[in-house]
């Protein structure tokens, strides 16, 4: 294990990681909780910190040929690289102690995938399909990539059944999930996970407050997890990696979408954000990084799952937090300051003597910049589907740039903005 751990560290630093700092190796009380709650966390195994050590490999080859963000595929394990073939998906199939991984065999998953992957799904992501299956392990989803990746400049640190594996085994509920793997013969991965029967819900469910402190419960299980071995970094690390991910898919952007920001006078995120170098040595934790409404399903019983994990992985826990309270529409005013306090009371910072409310604006000025960049690729399509859509844009962009009035971000009037959406072609 010790060896394996080694090659991820290794290949952290050869596809641009920096090193971490010897201040964050102070901090092993705050790893240690973790640990001490499971020890299954701290007893990575040899095959899946392998997984991981071919993903940033396969990241790092991709980023030098295009010098852009690549999505990798979900990668198995070395001991049937040579056994695969057009006919057989590639998988992962046993832990260290030679049981079975997953819960279903790779013929059933076959007949499943090759069931669905020309109906119409019963979910739509951005970027995948998730239909609903009979397993022999009960009722549960086939999730694929529809061939469509979407940039959301966010970056992916693991391929997602790891994460989620790994997110599972900090207690929180997930799917569990049946199966992972790849179609050779459409180069889709896909997964195949628990049904949780439920509901999603709106970005101002009325009920919120009721089920929010439960919510608070499952981020401070993620967040007193430690991060995979050999990922380990201090804030201002972690924060880097996340602006250059942005700048790297913001320069790899089509010409269209690059002239519309270029017109609203957006530059990359670097222009924006630094990395806050006080905190240096102040230890990430794993974390969701995705954490929304969208991403939560709730049971019979009005208790929150948290789905999609794809983003997972080293995290400052602000992050989390600003991502959600920012996108909860019944969080303004009064009831954002409740709401805020109150995950700080539950999920406390390493060093008490960070200025939270300062952290969670500058992520939030990171989530503007993120939004008004990646909207700017399907604005012109739905103003010209419906021109009533051409207002809640405006809106959309005034908002945030009125947040921000001093260079370099944008300053553009309302209508200065309606005008320059209209001629978005």
């Amino acid at each position: 294990m010790l060896e394996a751990a080694r090659r991820l560290a290794a290949a952290l630093v050869e596809s641009g990681a920096p090193r971490v700092s010897e201040a964050h190796r102070e901090h092993t009380h705050v790893i240690q909780a973790g640990l001490d709650r499971t020890g299954r966390a701290g007893e990575q195994s040899a095959a899946g910190i392998d997984r991981a050590c071919s993903a940033q490999n396969d990241r790092a080859a991709g980023q030098a040929e295009t010098g852009a963000h690549v999505r990798e595929p979900a990668r198995g394990p070395d001991s049937t690289a040579g056994t695969r073939s057009a006919n057989t998906f590639s998988e992962d199939r046993t832990h260290p102690d030679g049981r079975d991984r997953f819960e279903i065999s790779s013929e059933e998953a076959r007949e499943l995938f090759e069931g669905v992957r020309d109906r119409e799904p019963d979910f739509a992501g951005s970027d995948n399909w998730v239909t609903r299956v009979d397993t022999s392990a009960g009722p549960a989803v086939v999730r694929f990539e529809t061939g469509r990746p979407i940039e959301t400049f966010v970056k992916h640190w693991l391929p997602e059944n790891t994460a989620m594996r790994y997110g599972s085994e900090c207690g929180v509920r997930t799917p569990r999930l049946l199966y992972a793997g790849t179609d050779p013969a459409t180069g889709k991965n896909f997964m195949v996970m628990q049904y949780v029967p439920g509901e999603t819900r709106d970005f101002d469910d009325p009920d919120l407050m009721n089920w929010f402190p439960d919510l608070l419960d499952q981020v401070k299980l993620i967040s007193s997890h430690p991060v995979p071995a050999g990922m380990e970094m201090d804030i201002p690390t972690w924060q880097q990696h996340m602006i250059q991910h942005a700048d790297n898919a913001f320069h790899s952007l089509t010409p269209e979408h690059r002239a519309r920001l270029d017109q609203l006078g957006l530059g990359p995120l670097s222009d924006y954000i630094r990395p806050d170098l006080g905190r240096a040595g102040e230890p990430t934790f794993f974390g969701h990084n995705d954490l929304y409404m969208g991403n939560l399903q709730f049971d019979a019983q009005g208790k929150p799952w948290i789905l999609d994990w794809s983003c997972a992985g080293p995290s400052d826990p602000l992050y989390d937090a600003q991502f959600f309270l920012g996108r909860s529409l019944s969080f303004t005013g009064e009831a954002l300051e409740t709401a805020t306090g109150m995950w700080l009371d539950r999920v406390p910072l390493a060093n008490p003597d960070v200025d939270a409310k300062a952290v969670l604006r500058t992520y939030r000025d990171m989530e503007d910049w993120r939004g008004m960049a990646l909207v700017a690729a399907k604005v012109p399509r739905t103003i010209a589907e419906d021109p009533s859509k051409l207002d809640h844009w405006t809106f959309f962009y005034d908002v945030r740039l009125s947040r921000h009035s001093e260079p370099p971000w944008p300053s553009l009037s309302r209508d200065e903005i309606a005008a320059m959406l209209r001629g978005w072609e």
